[in-house]
């Protein structure tokens, strides 16, 4: 009999643009989180031929190196690709009680997508290296 079991695959990779500041703390345990606001839009035309944008807003969280980075060098505005995957967290809501959720990406890698204006030349932003679980030394690659 054929197993039927769906694979074990989430991954999310978007580009988007911060719609506000990194927020970082550092935990107990000395672990650095930093939690970033994403917005994607995207532009298409209806049927009749309108033209129209819809945004998708989404909030990552990143942990270690990667929280590190974006608190150092991204700021609101900044675009943006954030690889990862989808996490759904649960709450009780402080004041009906009642069950929340919200999806969020929890990223493993985040990178600049512009270019920052240094001295007389453009160079790129710093790349992200990669990030807990993974570290680049470790890749095959």
């Amino acid at each position: 009999m054929a197993d039927l079991r769906m694979p074990n695959l989430n991954q999310v990779i978007i580009a988007a643009r911060l719609t506000r500041d990194p927020e970082t703390r550092n935990l107990a345990n000395g672990q650095t989180v930093c939690k970033i606001g994403l917005a994607q839009s995207r532009k298409y035309k209806t049927a009749s031929g309108d033209e129209r944008e819809e945004t998708l807003f989404i909030n990552a969280t990143a942990w270690g190196k990667t929280a590190e980075y974006a608190a150092s060098n991204l700021r609101k505005g900044r675009p943006v690709i954030v690889t990862g995957r989808l996490k759904m967290d649960e709450w009780d809501d402080r004041t009906t009680g009642t069950k929340r959720t919200a999806i969020e990406i929890s990223a493993e890698r985040v990178d600049a997508l512009d270019w920052e204006e240094r001295g007389d030349s453009k160079k790129p932003a710093p790349a992200m290296a990669a990030t807990s679980p993974v570290d680049d030394d470790s890749l095959p690659f």
